[in-house]
This record gives structure tokens, C-alpha cells and sequence, in this order.
């Protein structure tokens, strides 16, 4: 007969197993370095949206050799950010903006972008989450 302490650790046990299972790609890209682009790739006061370990990363170039990355959803209402000119970060979905070297919010969002970390080396660029 089992006992009811022995049926709820082996409930527990299993939903465990099952909530560490879905997690298991995130937990393998979580503190891993992926390579995303040539420096070449992001044009000077400009940016571009990338796909990098399931994620979307937004990197830009607000001035030459400077880069920075960020999570390319927005801080308003979680719209797909596409892109950054003229050192703006513009959401299509309700117009909120962006400053390209900060992150911070400049119209309709009232929080910042989430940062990524990002090393520029021998001329590629590489976020790491």
C-alpha cells in the first residue's frame, strides 16, 4: 500500500522532472556566448534584430565601434522590436522609442530596454545571457 507521503514525493519528484525537462534549453544558453555577427553587419547609428539561443536580441552601433545589446521586446506592451535608426529604437505596435545607446525609454514606455551583455573581439560581435 503506499502511503500518502510516498504518493506526494513521487508526484513532486516527477513535476519536477518534468518543469526541469522544459527548462533545460534555457538553462543551457543561460551564461553561454554565442557569436551573432560581423561588426560589419550593424550600421553606424543603426541596429539589427537577431536570433540568438531562442532569444531576440537587438544590437546597435549608436556611434563607430561602439555596440550595444538588448532584449528586442518592448518595455510598453512586449511588441517585437525590429530594428534602430538614426540612434532610435521604434516599436511598430504603439510607437514607443528608444534611445539606441542607452536603452532608455524617450516616448509611451516608461521603463528602459533589458540590457544584454556584448564583447566586440577581431571584429565579431557576441552577446552573453
Amino acid at each position: 500500500m503506499i502511503t500518502r507521503r510516498g504518493l506526494l514525493v513521487s508526484l513532486a519528484s516527477g513535476l519536477a522532472a518534468i518543469g526541469l525537462t522544459g527548462l533545460g534549453t534555457q538553462v543551457a544558453n543561460a551564461a553561454k556566448t554565442f557569436t551573432v555577427c560581423k561588426t560589419s553587419a550593424i550600421p553606424v547609428k543603426g541596429g539589427k534584430t537577431f536570433s540568438v539561443g531562442g532569444n531576440k536580441v537587438l544590437i546597435t552601433q549608436p556611434k563607430k565601434g561602439s555596440f550595444r545589446a538588448y532584449v528586442a521586446v518592448c518595455t510598453h506592451q512586449g511588441g517585437a522590436l525590429n530594428g534602430a535608426e538614426n540612434n532610435e529604437i521604434a516599436c511598430n505596435l504603439h510607437g514607443a522609442k528608444f534611445d539606441a545607446a542607452t536603452g532608455m525609454a524617450k516616448s509611451v514606455a516608461s521603463r528602459p530596454l533589458a540590457k544584454v551583455a556584448i564583447a566586440v573581439s577581431a571584429g565579431t560581435v557576441k552577446v552573453k545571457f
